[in-house]
């Protein structure tokens, strides 16, 4: 029956998938895809890019820190055999240039107030286990996850999950390393009734639709915190900032949203799933000239992204590409963005500078992406959605080759690994407005008798918004598909 219902899936993702890029997909034109993996993982391993490599950091010390067997600050000295248990405190001893290496376990800052800074040119790795005698950040996963009740609480304010404000040496370098940053426990949802239209829960999703800030729907109970307007990773770096083999889950308001004040930064082998807003946002300072300023990014598999507001009108892309940057988007894995998988449509007022920034786009795949796959501007104050098959046309991109939508094999393996409940309510997203106006009511009557204007009213419903993806759910997607996308860290 299993094997039943997945092949009726796959039937039914494939179908709807063409309805959603029916001019332009074209799934089963697309060449033989298992001979393209193999192909790709051969060039892949001997790459410079290669998403598994290793850093080339050198690290002055080398600190330890498990949430689990770790002493509290004032009697831990950081090594493997006395770590700290608090990563902040960790961070605040360590000196430029440390490696800290972070047990599996949930780590919530000082004194558990739901975040953690870091203000120094360190690197933090996590995925160890609690003796530091094996990495693996998906066996060992370290978490970041504020739940519920510190979101009551209003100890985490305004920050991000991870404030990364580093300044002062462009030769210096950050890297954040096999970490899970989740905001499924802080946010607030609708409760999962699913015969209940206000809910927006497809049948078998574990939350109804996400509550953000202002809203108060009624006739549904709620489930988690509090709405919020936080980021996963927020802040400002002068050097070289490396994010691989991070998780970034459920983030209410980006994923990772950054200023780049110069620097080759490098984001790879990355999972984004179910962010609103924006999976990831950098835009560059403007200090320094846009090839001193750019962003790799590459081997990362982003997924359902969300938009503003449950009305679907702005917002919800995978990547943007911001001004006084440079980009190189390649090779990774685009899926359910609601808006769009990439945003072109930001140019710089110095129209010198707009024309040095380079932005490319190649060696991508993309599936599902409800308005298209990249967000342009339209000259007459729209935007112009254009899907891969087209990116040779699109002339903010230099390099454009080889981007495509994934085939009918391709599509059969994310069907299998992406949470089922979560697609198919994606794939039948609906939306439908109602409105109603009665002149005589008591309030119009009332507002006439003030002289006031009469009023009717205008309800939205949308089928899904924003639900949360179960996390225990994300480790399936690394390594779906060979070459492409986020691979299984090593």
């Amino acid at each position: 029956m299993k094997k039943r219902r997945n092949i009726i899936l796959i039937a039914t993702a494939a179908l709807l998938l063409t309805g959603f890029t029916a001019q332009a997909q074209g799934l089963g034109k697309l060449g033989n895809a298992l001979k393209k993996a193999a192909e790709t993982k051969t060039q892949q391993a001997e790459s410079p890019n290669n998403p598994l490599k290793q850093s080339n950091m050198t690290n002055a010390t080398t600190m330890y820190v498990s949430v689990s067997t770790g002493a509290g600050s004032r009697t831990a000295d950081g090594t493997q055999e006395k770590p700290y248990k608090d990563l902040q405190a960790a961070i605040d001893a360590a000196e430029e240039g440390a490696l800290i290496r972070i047990a599996e376990g949930n780590y919530l800052g000082k004194m558990d107030q739901g975040f953690i800074e870091l203000k120094k040119y360190l690197a933090l790795e996590g995925g160890w286990n609690t003796d530091f005698s094996e990495r693996d950040p998906v066996k060992h996963p370290t978490t970041i996850r504020p739940d519920a009740a510190i979101a009551k609480a209003g100890t985490a304010g305004a920050h991000a999950l991870m404030d990364v404000i580093v300044k002062g040496n462009r030769g210096g370098t950050v890297m954040i390393d096999g970490m899970v940053f989740d905001m499924g426990e802080y946010n607030l949802y609708c409760q999962p009734v699913y015969e209940n239209p206000v809910a927006s829960a497809p049948a078998g999703c574990e939350t109804g639709r996400i509550i953000c800030v202002g809203e108060s729907p009624s006739g549904v109970p709620t489930m988690g915190g509090i709405p919020g307007s936080r980021q996963a990773v927020y802040g400002a770096v002068e050097g070289k900032l490396i994010v691989r083999n991070c998780v970034f889950a459920n983030a209410v308001h980006y994923g990772i949203q950054m200023e780049n004040i110069a620097g080759n930064w490098e984001f790879y082998n990355n999972i984004f799933i179910a962010c609103r807003m924006a999976a990831c946002e950098v835009r560059g300072n403007g200090v320094a000239p846009e090839h001193e300023t750019t962003l790799d990014f590459h081997h990362n598999t982003v997924l359902f992204t969300w938009t503003r507001d449950k009305l679907l009108e702005d917002m919800g892309y995978g990547l943007r590409y911001m001004t006084r940057m440079s980009y190189d988007v390649h090779d990774n894995i685009f899926g359910g963005n609601v808006y769009a998988a990439l945003d072109r449509t930001r140019f710089d007022s110095d129209l010198k500078r707009d024309k040095i920034r380079k932005t490319n786009a190649f060696d991508n795949l993309f599936f599902a992406n409800r308005m298209g796959d990249i967000c342009l501007p339209s000259g007459g104050g729209m935007w112009n959605f254009q899907f891969a098959n087209n990116f040779e046309e699109v002339e903010q991109l230099e390099k454009y080759e080889n981007n495509r939508e994934v085939n009918d094999a391709e599509m059969g393996t994310l069907c299998k690994v992406i949470n089922e409940p979560y697609l198919k309510g994606y794939l039948g997203l609906e939306m439908s407005r109602s409105s109603q106006y009665n002149e005589n009511s008591a309030m119009n009557t009332f507002r006439a008798a003030m002289g006031m204007n009469k009023q009717g009213s205008e309800t939205n419903r949308v089928s899904m918004y924003g639900n949360r993806y179960p996390l225990a759910e994300v480790g399936q997607l690394w390594g779906v598909i060979p070459g492409k996308g986020a691979q299984t860290p090593k």
